[in-house]
């Protein structure tokens, strides 16, 4: 019993690891632009689909591959931001319109341009090894995937609070007119956050990349994980997503052991809106004047 507890805990932790990449670039961007961008969830799709052209067409390196479609996804990122969302600042509802029409236009582009088909990437040598203690046998990749997302999370949140762009981040999201009086460069800072969130989203695509088929919908569960995790941890807060993203993770893999696996997302999604009703700002969300 306890090596399938330590099991469903490194597979959950490993998820939840998935669902972090995708919301911390959904909280950057929304912190920034005030605006949920629900075609994130295809942004890694895509970040999975180039890593692997990459792979196979390109570079026998899993790594530079990786690197190479984090490149890509932020270019795709800074036209995204500049072509689409910036036309519509302001407006919120044509944002939100705007980036829901973007998921038809990416996938489509996909099928167009790989296919409906689903491609399989196989990583001789990485993903097929794996590490014992005792009688459990753990992937590396799923170990790699946990210690990924926790470099990027320390170094992320190190970069947010002792840089100076990164102040200038958190200052365009507080106030975006006081940031400008300061002298802050606003459109740089909203183009640089959007690419650094759509690169979030390519690294998430490229880890799970090999670990299962690469597909025009596989971004559509992380997106909608990626949104509980958020609205679980407080709607614009990084630590609050990434801890509301764990517990996602952890609990939807743990229920697995009392409950068939048809039930897991069920369970998970229960325990968000347990936590939310007793505390509805979410668990590092701050409750407003006047909110009940």
């Amino acid at each position: 019993m306890a090596e399938a507890l330590t099991e469903q805990l490194i597979h959950g932790l490993m998820m939840g690891s998935i669902y972090v990449l995708v919301a911390l670039g959904m909280v950057l961007i929304y912190g920034v632009m005030h605006v949920v961008n629900f075609a994130h969830g295809v942004l890694f799709t895509l970040g999975g689909y180039f890593a692997h052209f990459f792979y196979a067409h390109f570079i026998d390196s899993y790594l530079l591959a990786t690197l190479l479609s984090m490149l890509t996804l932020g270019l795709i990122g800074v036209m995204l931001e500049r072509g689409v969302f910036r036309p519509l600042q302001g407006n919120l509802r044509n944002q939100v319109i705007a980036s829901l029409g973007l998921i038809l236009v990416l996938e489509n582009l996909i099928v167009a341009l790989w296919g409906p088909n689903a491609l399989q990437w196989r990583l001789e040598g990485f993903v097929q090894q794996q590490i014992q203690i005792g009688e459990l046998r753990i992937s590396l990749h799923h170990l790699g995937i946990i210690a990924v997302t926790f470099v990027l999370v320390t170094a992320l949140g190190l970069y947010l609070k002792f840089t100076r762009f990164g102040t200038a981040i958190r200052a365009t999201s507080q106030n975006q007119e006081a940031a400008r009086v300061v002298g802050i460069p606003v459109q740089r800072v909203q183009w640089s956050t959007f690419a650094i969130g759509c690169m979030l989203a390519a690294i998430g695509g490229a880890l799970v990349g090999p670990l299962f088929l690469v597909f025009p919908q596989m971004g559509e569960v992380p997106l909608v994980k990626g949104l509980a995790g958020i609205l679980l941890g407080g709607m614009g807060s990084v630590p609050g997503a990434v801890v509301g993203c764990l517990i996602l993770g952890v609990t939807e893999s743990m229920s697995t052991l009392f409950l068939p696996t048809d039930y897991r997302d069920s369970i998970a999604f229960m325990v968000m809106i347990g936590i939310l009703m007793l505390r509805p700002q979410g668990l590092f969300g701050i409750r407003m004047r006047g909110e009940d």
